[in-house]
């Protein structure tokens, strides 16, 4: 069924019930009570509590057209309108819709701040088996090597921010693959509506996609990952028949489907932890590339940026002020010669929501306070002023602006 088609009949059907139920009290008042039909002349008065009902449920699309109808049939059933009654429903309505509008807006405020902190449940599960890989990983063979997989995501995440080209972005992406789980042959994939586009390869991947081939069919209708297991393999290569990848990864974030065909890798990294692994960072990789299409036209290469995270977080709190009213805060101090031990404490002296930018460059520490109002962040600068003495106090505003930039524009530093 398609939702959208509801929505779109919403109002007719709003209209509809509230005519049925003004039908259905209308006829029970002439049926009953024919010299004060609409219960209007009555001292404690049926339709002031029907329209006070009515608004309540719908709002201002069912008091509204109620009380209309009610006036509309008081001309011919009333010698002398009783206009002061007709006032007093008027106002509960009124009174009534008004209270409606913003307890609604508050529900819909705690139903987005609560898929937000889920957002951030979910982050951090990821985060932790991210960690939990890195760990291992390390003990496996990471001793030696420069680089843990942390650091090239926030590499990869530091290039959404600066790389327009998507395939460069993905290309990567797979060496980072290919230098870690010893990937030889594969390639990227964008799924949308039954058709595939190639994206990148890497160890000579071939850029056009067999669809038929099993594995595929089984990942893009589940929209799981699959992969051969070493005993398939062994089975096939004895009847001589074909599956072309040796796993196939799918991932998808909002609108946007990412699928990985790998072709060929070492045999040993071919099990269901290390997929497990790569599912993780294409998923970490989709869902960044799918936000920075947002924010990326609104910076300009040149200018210093935060962290992706902190990015994300920010435009992240715009909209949900653009579109609730969701209030959150940004302070931003002075502070010149900030050095390693003061730099980890500044960054671990908010809450586990807030976030920190430092930079360096211009002496600016920048603190972002999610579902937090300037009047309530004002705490949080005293006890920042009190503990770090070298700390100056330059500016607290709401968060109304989508990038950081053009707040530090707004702020003579």
């Amino acid at each position: 069924m398609d939702f959208r088609i509801v929505k779109n009949l919403l109002p007719n059907i709003i209209l509809l019930e509230v005519a049925i139920f003004s039908a259905v009290f209308i006829f029970v008042g002439f049926s009953f009570r024919e010299e004060d039909p609409l219960f209007l002349n009555t001292p404690y008065s049926p339709t002031m509590v029907m329209a006070l009902v009515l608004s309540l449920y719908y709002g201002f699309p069912g008091g509204i057209p109620f009380l209309a109808t009610v006036v509309g049939v008081s001309v011919y059933a009333y010698e002398d309108l009783p206009v002061t009654e007709i006032m007093w429903s008027l106002l509960i309505v009124f009174l009534a819709s008004e209270f409606r509008y913003y307890w609604s807006r508050r529900i819909r405020s705690a139903e987005l701040e609560k898929e937000y902190l889920q957002e951030q449940i979910s982050r951090l599960r990821k985060d932790l088996f991210l960690l939990k890989m890195s760990h291992d990983q390390l003990e496996f063979n990471y001793i030696v090597k420069p680089y843990s997989l942390r650091r090239m995501i926030a590499d990869l995440r530091d290039r959404l921010l600066r790389e327009k080209s998507e395939r460069d972005l993905v290309r990567y992406f797979l060496s980072v693959l290919s230098q870690n789980f010893q990937i030889y042959k594969a390639s990227v994939y964008r799924y949308s509506g039954g058709k595939f586009e190639h994206i990148a390869s890497i160890g000579g991947g071939s850029d056009s996609l067999e669809e038929n081939d099993p594995l595929i069919r089984m990942a893009v209708d589940a929209e799981e990952t699959y992969y051969l297991p070493p005993k398939a393999l062994r089975r096939l290569s004895a009847d001589g028949s074909g599956f072309k990848y040796l796993a196939v990864v799918f991932a998808s974030a909002e609108e946007e489907k990412f699928i990985l065909t790998i072709e060929d890798m070492i045999f040993v990294n071919l099990n269901e932890e290390v997929l497990t692994h790569i599912y993780i960072l294409i998923q970490y990789m989709l869902e960044d590339i799918v936000f920075s299409r947002k924010i990326a036209g609104l910076y300009r290469v040149e200018e210093k940026k935060c962290s992706f995270e902190f990015v994300k977080e920010y435009y992240k709190m715009y909209e949900l002020n653009l579109r609730v009213g969701v209030q959150s805060s940004v302070v931003v101090f002075k502070a010149d010669d900030i050095d390693p031990d003061v730099r980890y404490d500044l960054e671990h002296a908010g809450r586990a929501l807030d976030m920190v930018c430092i930079l360096e460059d211009r002496g600016l520490v920048v603190y972002l306070l999610p579902f937090t109002a300037p009047v309530n962040a004002r705490n949080f600068v005293k006890r920042m002023l009190d503990r770090y003495e070298f700390l100056e106090m330059v500016t607290l505003r709401e968060l109304k602006e989508p990038i950081l930039e053009d707040l530090l524009r707004r702020v003579k530093l």
